[in-house]
């Protein structure tokens, strides 16, 4: 019996405690799905890589660092044999001229006003990208690496660790650092004009790791952003914290609900000082993201309102293990075609060069007509045939990172998630363009590779994504957000949290009722997943 299965049998009953079931049922079948952590492997090896133009090796035996070391991304399944991956049909460029992406990347292609769409909106599409982020985070050049603190803890506001976190805080109430710009509150603005009229970095933030690195310059090089818009560039916790209006505009929600609770929490307990008031403030805030990402987000993706976030149970579930991001968690993560030709907001259009690095346009437009403007525009489905041209070369990434891992093909994880293999390409789609592509290119369903099946599989019973892609999300969200440490017996209490924080996060079921609290008063936006 599927998860949807067993809410829809029990829909007739109402209240809260026979949601609460209901949902630990779901939860738990779906976390058990596959062996708990420690994973055997992980993408470590003795091989350091020494070539940045070549991806190092991964090791085929289980270790003592393969089963510790989490700078290197965990895996699901071991890795196939090299001659099975030889054996893969090819992806290389035989005709640059007119085909500039191999066969398998052109499998991802969307054709040219032939965008695929979907029940989810824009704002849904620019919350995955923001909230995956913080988690999903491949170090370049050696790709087996990540710079993951491998929980969901708002290191998009708060910075990956507490030196980081001090740079980005105002010292003051417990608050960030933030600015006024038409009368509205913002992130600090990162630059101001130096000698000569250059823009430089403030000296409060020049040690900033993206500041320090480069790699802030690096990304701003690379989209080409005009002076104008490196003037409206923000202090972010990441090095990708300007890269889209929508990113910019999830994360300036929760500097502004941060600094508002600060005020509530002030309010209750004059005699705290900033470092209180700010270290409570942010464990309400990142309790508050969690019942989001629980109630609003995966419940989205489910398409029924089966879960609620709760923390009675998960402790004591053979589930419950130390948080490892896995390589494939991140590679079925890459829902590029989610991403629309343009969004209307107000009543202009903007494209997806509009999207980019553009804080001035969310400042003239305010946060109210940004996030409506999403909720009302209909995102692309995440699919074959339905990426932007510009992304195609992640999508290439994708695929070569798929096999320089030696990740195992389709049928292996379905298998090893509970779903039994698939017999032949009819039990993958009803989509005959997709099944002749396939076939085309692949002896059969068993060659099919793991990062090309994720995005064929067919959606069903409502919910976003083919089988296993849902069982994947679902799986690796739950295991690693219900083990957060705040969710703990002993930390999630009103001693920690107080009663007004609890209350808070009580009245925080969905990202609507964030927007609520933190937007214009009356502005009556909408805030949704659904189109």
């Amino acid at each position: 019996m599927s998860v949807v299965d067993i809410a829809l049998q029990g829909a007739a009953t109402d209240g809260p405690t026979f949601r609460k079931v209901i949902s630990r049922l779901a939860v738990d079948k779906l976390a058990s799905s596959t062996p708990p952590r420690p994973l055997p492997m992980s993408l470590w090896s003795p091989v350091d890589q020494t070539d940045p133009d070549v991806q190092g090796p991964v090791c085929d035996y289980v270790s003592w660092p393969g089963l510790t070391d989490r700078t290197f991304s965990s895996r699901h399944l071991p890795p196939a044999l090299q001659a099975v991956i030889d054996a893969l049909p090819s992806n290389a460029v035989t005709d640059p001229a007119n085909a500039p992406f191999g066969p398998i990347t052109a499998l991802f292609a969307r054709p040219a006003g032939g965008i695929q769409k979907d029940r989810s909106s824009v704002l849904f599409a620019y919350f995955a990208q923001w909230f995956t982020d913080s988690f999903l985070r491949t170090s370049r050049p050696d790709r087996r690496r990540n710079t993951s603190n491998h929980e969901i803890d708002l290191c998009q506001i708060y910075g990956l660790d507490e030196d980081v976190t001090r740079l980005l805080r105002s010292k003051q109430g417990g608050k960030l650092s933030s600015q006024i710009v038409r009368n509205q509150e913002f992130p600090d603005g990162l630059y101001e004009v130096g000698d000569g009229g250059r823009l430089v970095p403030k000296t409060k933030y020049l040690d900033l790791p993206q500041v320090a690195n480069g790699a802030l310059a690096w990304l701003l090089d690379q989209q080409n952003v005009s002076p104008e818009r490196r003037a409206r560039v923000y202090a972010t916790g990441l090095e990708r914290g300007n890269s889209s209006i929508g990113y910019v505009t999830i994360s300036t929600l929760f500097i502004r609900e941060h600094n508002r609770l600060c005020d509530g929490l002030a309010t209750g307990h004059p005699d705290w000082d900033d470092e209180r008031l700010f270290q409570t403030a942010r464990m309400i805030n990142t309790v508050m993201l969690l019942r989001i990402v629980v109630e609003d987000y995966i419940n989205h993706i489910a398409g029924h309102h089966i879960f609620v976030l709760d923390n009675s149970y998960a402790e004591g579930q053979p589930w419950y293990r130390t948080n490892w991001m896995a390589v494939e968690f991140d590679l079925l993560y890459r829902w590029h075609g989610l991403i629309p030709e343009s969004v209307l907001i107000a009543t202009q259009t903007y494209g997806p060069l509009d999207f980019q690095t553009n804080n001035g346009l969310i400042e003239t437009l305010g946060l109210e007509a940004v996030i409506d403007g999403a909720s009302r525009e209909q995102a692309g489905r995440v699919c074959l045939f339905n990426s932007p041209t510009f992304v195609l070369v992640a999508e290439s990434q994708s695929l070569k990172m798929g096999r320089d891992f030696r990740l195992r093909n389709f049928n292996d994880y379905r298998e090893r998630f509970g779903l039994g293999r698939l017999g032949d390409w009819d039990a993958l789609t009803s989509d005959d363009r997709v099944k002749t592509a396939l076939k085309a290119l692949y002896d059969n369903i068993d060659q099919l590779e793991l990062v090309v099946g994720l995005f064929a599989e067919q959606a069903q019973g409502g919910a976003l994504f083919g089988g296993l892609m849902n069982t994947m999300v679902a799986c690796d969200a739950f295991t690693q957000a219900l083990t957060n440490p705040l969710l703990s017996k002993n930390i999630y209490n009103a001693d920690n949290f107080t009663q007004y924080g609890l209350d808070q996060i009580e009245a925080t079921p969905s990202l609507q009722a964030l927007v609520d609290r933190n937007v214009l008063a009356g502005a009556g936006i909408k805030a949704s997943f659904d189109h």
